[in-house]
């Protein structure tokens, strides 16, 4: 049977699957620690819950608009304005997609054309460049380097612009560093896309979590940046919400329709009672994720001193996400490898720098979304794991 053959090019996610041998292990009894996922281990906020409860009691179950419910839009329109300074018609701007993988796909779909270019910056999350390539288009790597704070060099980002570079595609806070972007860099980067004519996809899901004298800024909210970019973000790490699947995106509406169209036909609209429950998240439960930021404050630098005070392990302490980076080298073995002997002879789950980064053997990442206990415990493992090398 014949099948798709760009698809051989798509690789399915590395990250799943070291969860999905973690969850064999434990199922056969084996003591097993996850700091591989990237989900909060907090429970969704109640009232959220309970928001999307009374709308299904209130029979909230029919389709809803393709560009979400306006309750939603008009909620989305007034925190980005506060948190963002983005101005956005909840009308012409905004599309509330399935996650932010979905807003990512239509993004990629959307506006690029096949043989056109996306700048990414590795280390980066794995579906940025699988679905480039799904759209039959190139891939076009600049690395960030770690003595650098795990940020870009400008002078990087303009060699890499060619006259086929549709799209430069920001993640800040960055997975899997925790790198967050300073102004002076998103101001130089904006002077690029405005002189050599590209769109920028800024992709802001983990703008919540930001630690110590770190800022988070929209691009879009630069001046001359608004037609050009578009905004992605959603409800799953700031809000504890992975499973409610809600995302959106934010851009000029010359952008936003050719994603309606990918959305339409792909999706066509999000649950209204899903919807509901994001509304309540917009307006009613800043203090449970102010709470949520300051634990995984307090986790961050726990974990950050364990891991320093194992010797050989170097780490850069993130300004933002829940992520951590640690450089393994110095123990002479591959990322891949380590994370796997990691994960069999002490039931710790990580994921592999390579999974991020073509370039990645140096580094695995860990995350703390997980409680204290299961921190210290895991990195007690660690340890006497890298000192047995």
């Amino acid at each position: 049977m014949q099948f798709s053959n760009h698809m051989d090019e798509i690789q399915l996610s590395k990250i799943r699957q070291i969860g999905e041998l973690a969850g064999e292990m434990a199922a056969k009894g084996k003591s097993v620690i996850k700091l591989q996922v990237g989900e909060p281990d907090f429970a969704t906020p109640q009232q959220i819950i309970d928001a999307a409860i009374r709308s299904l009691q209130n029979k909230e179950t029919h389709y809803t608009p393709n560009r979400g419910t306006m309750a939603l839009r008009k909620a989305l329109s007034d925190k980005l304005k506060k948190d963002n300074g983005i101005i956005a018609d909840p009308a012409k701007n905004i599309i509330v997609v399935e996650g932010c993988a979905e807003a990512l796909m239509v993004s990629t779909l959307g506006l690029m054309d096949p043989g056109e270019e996306m700048i990414i910056i590795e280390p980066t999350f794995i579906n940025y460049i699988q679905l480039t390539k799904m759209a039959g288009c190139t891939p076009v790597i600049v690395r960030a380097r770690e003595e650098n704070n795990w940020l870009p060099d400008m002078d990087d980002i303009r060699a890499a612009v060619t006259d086929k570079t549709k799209i430069l595609l920001l993640n800040s806070p960055t997975n899997p560093t925790g790198a967050v972007y300073p102004k002076e860099l998103l101001e130089e980067i904006a002077k690029l896309a405005i002189e050599k004519n590209f769109i920028v996809v800024s992709d802001e899901v983990y703008e919540k979590l930001i630690y110590g004298d770190a800022k988070h800024i929209s691009i879009a909210s630069l001046p001359g940046m608004a037609e050009r970019t578009v905004t992605i973000n959603g409800f799953s790490k700031a809000y504890a919400m992975t499973g409610w699947r809600l995302g959106y995106v934010v851009a000029d509406e010359n952008l936003i329709m050719p994603m309606l169209k990918v959305h339409q036909y792909a999706t066509t609209c999000l649950p209204e009672f899903v919807q509901a429950g994001a509304v309540e998240a917009l307006v009613n439960s800043d203090k449970e994720v102010e709470a949520m930021r300051q634990e995984y404050q307090h986790r961050r630098d726990i974990f950050a001193e364990l891991l320093r005070g194992i010797d050989g392990v170097t780490l850069r302490v993130p300004d933002g996400t829940f992520y951590m980076y640690p450089n393994i080298s110095k123990f002479g073995m591959k990322s891949y490898d380590l994370v796997f002997k990691l994960l069999e002879e002490t039931g710790v789950a990580t994921v592999y720098g390579t999974a991020f980064d073509q370039t990645g053997d140096n580094n695995i990442r860990i995350s703390f979304a997980n409680s204290e206990e299961n921190l210290r415990e895991g990195a007690k493992r660690i340890k006497a794991f890298l000192e047995n090398l």
